[in-house]
């Protein structure tokens, strides 16, 4: 080895001099060169670029517990155990190797003499620390750091400071002038931080409890490894080393868990801490002594700059990392802004050095520095790889503390205490303490031998057997054997195991139900798992309590159910279903969740328990082929525990009734030779012979005769002889055929309760007490004491209770309940008052008046449909009991549906009378009637269902004059209303429309059997309909973009969706499941079909190709390729051997669906094909195109062989009926057509959607039409009456504008069909029409003596008509483009006009000459109006201003800024010192003409786009309504108004979404979508209402009678 003693004594001797010879070590100026280098920047000396590491995404700090490490300063996560170990984990060795090599001889030698000496590194550290210009210094809160782990191990205190020890201050444990002791001092403190980094765990309190994640630290072996080889050999090889290896021994353990900082930040750590070897041998391989003085000290002023760098980037990231854990990443007083660049700043710095360094470097110091840059590389490499290893097994225990820490959040949050109390129906703990209570307490003895039963433990200890079902007869202690499993169970439950249960029970509403299992269940697991509360809070949050109530309840708690048992979070758990054969709603349902949930889950195991019901035994046979635990083939068991059961009972009989030992013998010995086995038949007898007293109980024994229906019997009997036979009979007759358990006040409604008993609870419950013990009584509801009580009833003791049969009964039942329902049925029941008053606001009065018939009220119908003799005898007749119901209380009856959030049986009710009467009485008035009722409440369900009062108000004043129940009922009709809209004579073709998308309709679909629609929506989802009720049952959700196609399969059971998320998806229509998403499509997916047998499903796309998928795999089979442009539509024919296809190239193409090629392709369309679809017997095809026509082609040669026109635009969808004798369109001009496919002739227009129809079907029997439109709406449409109606006077197009005469006994109005319409206000008659435009008129004003009409239009004129003979007077000629607006002078002799082409005109009328061209506003001019005294024009623009005009000069007086949207509307207040304008940002301002300041704001909370003063300029007459204006508040003010303000509403007006006619703000009349507006006029009494389908509304109100009375 090459003698290197002078190179160390000149380090020495240059180290001990603060790095100058002692000889050489001035400039020539004799000043000493400074320490602060110009220079910048740093990399190791190699021409590689450092190695990039792994970017890894941020996640949520953690908060951790003062317990934890300070090492785990964002909590430390799980690693691969064998990372270290591993013979191949190149990354460990590599550490290793370079721990063994890394001390060369030479450069070892030269450390052994420095250990005692001062070196460049102090240096550097002293420069650092002694700098001024830096405030705090970062060395200083560097060393502040330091010096809390150093008192904290002082202490024995965790090594994490809490945020309140953070704040306070300590004195710096490090030395300060002697560089020795400071090395030694940040040597212990780089060896607490390698202790710290073996801690075996990291923990955190939350919600009062420490969790514990254990061996965290201990399962990252490569990293705690790769710190003993690297950092421990550094310090000890290196000394000087310490001054960084200190803190980074602190952070390096955060590597473990890198996300919890920027990447940056973490590449630049990762990569200056691999370099320290390198680094730190710089100083002694670098400066040899024999190097040339001026050299040697420019080059150590290089590396103590170097040095500098590397201290403070280690020193910041050090800050960094530990000011995470208390500060919130908030930045503090240290820079932690561009990590990037300082690390840059290092490696530039670095590579400079190097590049001056190496001519001066002997050849062996060279090669050394490069053998270690080689080795930092290595060492590089291997805590990269060790990092990317890390992070790939971090993720459990991240996610873990992840969701502990929101756990605090969810648990205490208002929302989730609501969303926890709304999805309670029950707790079943109170449900199981409460049976254990009733059947006289749970008894170890009586369950304890299940827990030996070699089916119990296989279930237990088998992974293999998930379920367990307990089946048994009943009374057979099912329910008391569950009760103790549970008992058992959670005296086994830890942390890490979760325990959830129900109890169903048929005769109690509350727990009868799949819905009600599924949040009993989620409920009690989010009581273990309160982290779990999550996956409902995600259903909760956008729909509220209806989430678990709703049509689609199960489809939405299935959802949440599944989520819970996917969460890695819920570990080890027990699911018990008691009594699956009490779930009398959804059985099935919740059978089908029981046999998929529970083979899918190995940590979640499952006991059910039922009758031995064939039906349930199908259900489960596969699932439960290891695991059934059947009670009859336990009987030795079970008797044994019925001989336990027994004995508890007889003590407790014998203490209660005295018994002596002969007695307390004798009654356990009969028990015991009867029981056979019954725990049921025990009860009842000790229950009857609790009430016979001790002396007679010998005697008595007999009676009870062995067997449940034998006891029944003996109870039967007895009731028969008994003074209140009668009474009790009636009861048990009614409460055995009621469809649910009844309340003691419906009770009264069917029996006749003796007098002054009926408000008598104590009375009540005594009576129900003389049934025996067939009934019991909970919480005012009557319900039998178990189902075999029921059933022995009807059927072996229905002569007694019925005794002139069931029909009879059932007769009674519907008389009683007609007669409670005229008894306590009214208008306005429950006092609300207000007619718009939501049903969400209803508060039930006490005591109900509704409550003893809300059966009757639901139940009436299904009652009378049960009746199997005449019908006479209720009344089923013209002028019958039912018929003069109806008369008189058939909208009470719907207000009382809506009360008891029944409407949608009161539909049903509605259709099963029609069914009913159609057997029986077709031809009578009654029929008749109930069929308008049916379209009564089909068209007006959607608005009585929220409003109950709208029965009385929209729903009679939207229905046609000749409904016989608007007939029957307009005495109900609002009074305040004297004007009312005008309707229809009789009923159009739509026959209901459904509400519930939030967005287009684009789709719809009939099933096969007609009794169900799906759609398709902008909102993301599917909805399945029920058509008879117009109910929404399912809402599918699960694409990610709109569903642009639906379609049912043939049998119904399966729906397949097409969207614009590229994927195709199949729908289970019974659970709302999606079994199958396709993907393969590269672009949106516009058209699904199934085949008809189910197996096949089509899609066309944007990507040009269509393909063909299995319904059973989800393999695309055929990709059938060949259209030039998308595909818009495709189908199959009905024996599923072609494919037919619409595209944007405007053909339409036959394809063979076995091989994919193409048969024909159809052209002759000269727009593209937006719609195609079969004829059933496959020999015809229809299309839809742009071009507006529908086309009928041969499929066998492609002809053509009709056109059918009549459409005005795009015609988007059309279909054939089953026949093939009709074809339905729908059209971008908002109309259904329904054609005659031989002739071609156009059979109906259905009109009634208000915006494009985008989707049309047939039902399958051809008497129904469905559509979907951009109006989020789907109708449903009569096709088959033929009844031509007559169409009320009307434009044919969108209505644009409306405007009242000065004296308000006219209106104009001003359409898309170009025409404009006078009519009169009081009748609503159209008085002329005028004709002269050639485009759509946008704009209509009378003149203020209401002799002329003004009118703007596409056609870029202006025409002045007379308004008495309609004449156009003149065509003013000169704008350029469109005219938005026009208004007349007050004096009538002028007209001013806005346009798109961004001027104001100012014509004479009389001459019709242009008379002033305003300019000046930089976008289209939508407004204009005069000022009273004509010197003044008005006008609002696209460019957000108004610009106040002098009319006679033509100059801009005023720019009125401030909006901040487009303004729609302007006009002068009448003296002409204010000016009102409405705007886009749904605010209206009022300003001052002659300053031009800001008066006031008001908050309109919609688009105002019409906006003008009344005469007094107290009020601000909107397009919505009428605004008070305090014009003495701040009129006189030159304050602009920035604060927004809510309006005063005041009289008749429209809310925010046009949906209802409001008063003084308050909602009172609800407008059905069709008669919604596209633009309206109001005055003070007087509504006008311009429709997108032509129509034109006026609706008086009265002056003198408040709408909010609706008795009145």
């Amino acid at each position: 080895m090459a003698d290197n003693s002078p190179v160390k004594e000149w380090l020495k001797r240059f180290i001990r001099h603060g790095g100058r010879d002692s000889a050489k070590s001035k400039k020539e100026d004799g000043t000493v060169s400074s320490a602060n280098s110009s220079q910048t920047n740093v990399l190791h000396p190699s021409k590689q670029a450092a190695p990039s590491t792994t970017a890894i995404p941020a996640i949520q700090r953690l908060t951790i517990d003062a317990s934890a490490s300070l090492s785990a300063a964002v909590p430390s996560t799980t690693s691969d155990t064998a990372l270290h170990s591993s013979p191949n984990n190149t990354g460990a060795k590599a550490a290793t190797e370079i721990s063994q090599r890394a001390s060369s001889d030479q450069v070892a030698d030269i450390i052994e003499d420095l250990t005692t000496d001062c070196s460049l590194w102090d240096r550097a550290y002293d420069i650092l620390k002694n700098e001024k210009d830096k405030s705090p210094n970062l060395i200083a809160v560097y060393e502040d750091i330091l010096s809390r782990v150093l008192i904290r191990a002082q202490m024995k205190a965790p090594p994490a400071p809490n945020e309140t020890e953070d704040v306070g201050e300590v004195t710096n444990q490090i030395p300060q002038y002697d560089a020795i002791a400071r090395r030694e001092k940040l040597k212990e403190i780089t060896e607490l931080g390698l202790k710290h980094m073996e801690d075996k765990k990291v923990s955190t309190t939350l919600l009062g409890h420490e969790i514990v994640l254990q061996d965290v630290v201990a399962n990252v072996a490569g990293a705690v490894k790769w710190a003993e080889d690297y950092i421990k050999d550094a310090v000890k090889d290196l000394p000087y080393a310490s001054i960084v290896m200190a803190g980074v021994s602190l952070v390096l353990p955060l590597l473990k868990n890198p996300t919890a900082v920027e990447a940056a930040n973490q590449d630049g750590l990762t990569y200056v801490t691999s370099q320290m070897r390198y680094y730190v041998a710089m100083e002694s391989l670098l400066l040899p002594e024999d190097m040339e003085p001026d050299l040697k000290a420019d080059l150590t002023e290089r590396l103590v700059d170097l040095f500098k760098l590397i201290i403070e980037f280690q020193a910041q990231s050090v800050i960094r990392f530990y000011r995470s854990r208390t500060k919130n990443f908030f930045r503090g007083a240290i820079n932690y802004d561009g990590w990037d660049e300082k690390l840059q700043d290092v490696k530039n710095s670095d590579a400079a050095l190097i590049l001056k360094f190496e001519t001066a470097m002997s050849g062996s110091s060279l090669q050394a520095l490069r053998k270690l840059d080689r080795e930092a590389e290595a060492s590089r490499r291997a805590l990269d790889s060790l990092v990317i290893k890390m992070q790939e097994h971090i993720e459990v225990s991240r996610d873990q503390l992840g969701v502990l820490q929101k756990i605090d959040q969810h648990i205490t949050d208002p929302q989730t205490q609501t969303c926890l109390k709304d999805l309670r129906t029950t707790d079943p703990r109170h449900d199981k303490k409460r049976i254990e209570e009733t059947k006289g307490g749970l008894l170890a003895d009586l369950y304890r031998w299940v827990l030996y039963n070699d089916d119990f433990q296989r279930w237990r200890d088998d992974g293999q057997s998930p379920l367990l079902w307990i089946k048994g007869d009943p009374g057979k202690g099912k329910t008391m054997l569950l009760c103790g499993i549970i008992n058992e169970l959670e005296k086994s439950i830890t942390d890490t195991k979760t325990l959830s249960f129900f109890f169903c029970q048929a005769t109690d509403a509350r727990i009868n139900s799949a819905t009600a299992v599924l949040r009993g269940l989620i409920y009690l697991l989010i009581n273990r798992q309160p982290s779990l509360i999550s996956h409902v809070r995600e259903k909760y949050d956008p729909a509220g309590k209806q989430v678990f109530e709703d049509a689609n309840a199960w489809v939405a708690l299935s959802e949440i159910f599944t989520s819970i048992l996917d969460d890695p979070i819920l570990q080890s758990t027990y699911l018990i279903i008691d009594a699956l054969d009490e779930c009398t709603t959804d059985l099935s349902l919740l059978l089908d969740l029981v046999v998929q949930k529970s083979p899918a889950y190995s940590r979640v195991k499952w006991i059910v328990s039922s009758r031995n019901w064939p039906s349930i035994e199908k259900d489960l046979y596969t699932a439960t082929q290891k695991g059934r635990l059947c009670l009859e083939l336990n009987e030795k068991s079970v008797s044994a525990a019925v001989t336990t059961y027994v004995q508890f009972k007889v003590d407790w009989l014998g203490e209660r009734n005295r018994y002596n030992n002969d007695t307390r013998d004798a009654v356990q010995r009969y028990l015991s030779l009867n029981a056979n086995g019954t725990f049921l038949w025990v009860a009842l007898v000790c229950q009857e012979l609790a009430n016979i007293p001790g002396w007679k109980v010998q005697k008595k024994l007999t009676a009870f005769p062995p067997g449940l229906d034998a006891f029944y019997r003996r109870m039967m009997d007895q009731i028969c002889i008994s003074d209140d036979a009668e009474l009790c009979k009636s009861i048990l007759a009614v409460v055995s055929v009621v469809y649910r358990p009844i309340t003691l006040e419906e009770l009264a409604s069917f029996v006749d309760i003796p007098d002054g008993v009926s408000s008598d609870y104590e009375a009540l419950a005594e009576i129900i007490g003389l049934c025996g013990s067939f009934l019991t009584l909970r919480e005012r509801t009557i319900s039998f004491v178990h189902q075999s009580a029921q059933d022995y009833l009807v059927e072996q003791a229905s002569t007694e209770i019925f005794p002139n049969g069931r029909t009879e009964e059932q007769q009674r039942i519907v008389l009683r309940s007609i007669e409670a329902m005229d008894k306590a049925l009214q208008r306005d029941v429950y006092n609300l008052l207000h007619p718009g008053c939501s049903i969400n606001k209803v508060e039930h009065p006490d005591p109900d008046p509704l409550a003893p018939i809300r059966y009757a009220c639901v139940y009436w119908v299904d009652h009378l449909c049960k009746i199997k003799s005449s019908h006479d005898e209720v009344g089923l007749y013209d002028n019958g009991t039912i018929d003069v119901f109806l008369r008189k209380h058939f909208l009470h009856w719907l207000e009382a549906l809506s009360l008891i959030k029944g409407i949608s049986d009161g539909v049903l009710a509605i259709a099963k009378l029609i069914d009913l009467l159609t057997k029986i009485s077709s031809e009578s008035q009654l029929f008749r009637l109930v069929q308008d009722a049916h379209r009564f409440i089909l068209s007006s369900r959607n608005v009585i269902e929220n409003t109950p009062l709208q029965a009385y108000s929209s729903a009679l004043l939207f229905s046609p004059v000749h409904s016989l129940t608007r007939e029957l009922f307009q005495d109900e009709e609002p009074d305040w209303i004297t004007t009312k809209p005008a309707m229809e004579a009789d009923w159009g073709a739509c026959i209901q429309t459904l509400y519930g998308h939030s967005g287009t309709v684009w789709s719809v679909a009939f099933s096969h059997n007609g009794t169900q629609v799906v759609s398709g929506s902008v909102d993301n989802t599917v909805k399945i309909w029920d058509t008879g009720s117009g109910a929404c049952f399912k809402t599918l959700e699960g694409h990610s973009g709109t569903v642009l196609s639906v379609a049912f399969s043939h049998d119904g059971t399966q729906v397949v969706s097409g969207s614009d998320d590229n994927t195709v998806k199949i729908w289970d229509t019974g659970s709302g499941a999606c079994f199958k998403t396709l993907e393969g499509h590269s672009d949106t997916v516009w058209s699904v079909a199934f085949s008809h047998d189910g197996t096949q499903v089509v899609s066309g796309s944007v990507d040009k190709t269509v393909k063909i998928w299995d319904t059973g795999s989800g393999a695309c089979f055929k990709t059938l390729e060949g259209h030039s442009d998308m595909v818009w539509s495709v189908a199959f024919s009905h024996d599923g051997t072609q494919v037919v296809s619409g595209s944007d190239d405007k053909t339409v193409k036959i394809w063979d669906a076995g091989s994919g090629a193409c048969l024909k392709t159809l052209e002759g369309h000269s727009g593209r094909v937006r719609s195609v679809a079969f004829s059933h017997d496959g020999t015809q095809v229809v299309s839809g195109s742009d071009d507006k026509t529908v086309k009928i082609w041969d499929a066998g040669s492609g002809a053509c062989l009709k056109t059918l026109e009549g459409h005005s635009d795009t015609v988007w969808s059309v279909a054939f009926s089953h026949d093939g004798t009709q074809v339905v369109s729908g059209s971008v001009d908002k109309t259904v057509k329904i054609w005659d496919a031989g002739s071609g002739a156009c059979l109906k227009t259905l009109e009634g959607h208000s915006d494009i129809v985008w989707s049309v079907a047939f039902s399958h029997d051809g008497t129904q039409v469905v559509s979907g439109s951009d109006d989020k709406t789907v109708k449903i449409w009569d096709a088959g009456s033929g009844a031509c109606l007559k169409t009320l006077e009307g434009h044919s197009g969108t209505v644009r504008s409306v405007a009242f005469s000065h004296d308000g006994t006219q209106v104009v109005s001003g359409s898309d069909d170009k025409t404009v319409k006078i009519w009169d206000t009081g009748s609503g008659a159209c008085l002329k029409t005028l004709e002269g435009h050639s485009g759509r008129v946008w704009s209509v004003a009378f003149s203020h003596d209401g002799t002329q009409v003004i009118s703007g239009s596409d056609d870029k004129t202006v025409k002045i008509w007379d308004a008495g003979s309609g004449a156009c007077l003149k065509t003013l000629e000169g704008h350029s483009d469109r005219v938005w607006s026009v208004a007349f002078s007050h004096d009538g002799t002028q007209v001013v006009s806005g346009s798109d082409d961004k001027t104001v005109k100012i014509w004479d009328a009389g001459s019709g000459a242009c008379l002033k061209t305003l300019e000046g506003h930089s976008d289209i001019v939508w407004s204009v109006a005069f000022s009273h005294d004509g010197t003044q024009v008005v006008s609002g623009s696209d460019n957000k201003t108004v610009k106040i005009w002098d009319a006679g000069s033509g100059a801009c007086l005023k720019t009125l800024e401030g909006h901040s949207g487009t303004v729609w509307s302007v006009a002068f207040s009448h003296d002409g010192t204010q000016v009102v304008s409405g705007s886009d940002d749904k605010t209206v301002k009022i300003w001052d003409t002659g300053s031009g300041a800001c008066l006031k704001t008001l908050n309109i909370d919609r688009i105002v786009y019409n906006v003008v003063f009344d005469t007094t300029s107290s009020y601000i007459l909107t397009d919505t309504g009428t605004t008070l204006w305090d014009i003495s508040s701040n009129s006189n003010t030159a304050l602009v108004a920035t604060a927004l303000e809510e309006p005063q509403h005041h009289g008749y007006g429209l809310n925010a979404d046009q949906a209802w006619i409001t008063w003084n703000g308050q909602n009172v009349l609800w407008l059905p979508l069709e008669y919604r507006p596209s633009c309206s006029a109001i005055a003070s009494n007087t509504i006008i209402i311009g429709c997108p389908s032509g129509r034109v509304l006026t609706i008086n109100f009265s002056f003198n009678k408040s709408p909010l009375n609706c008795s009145s």
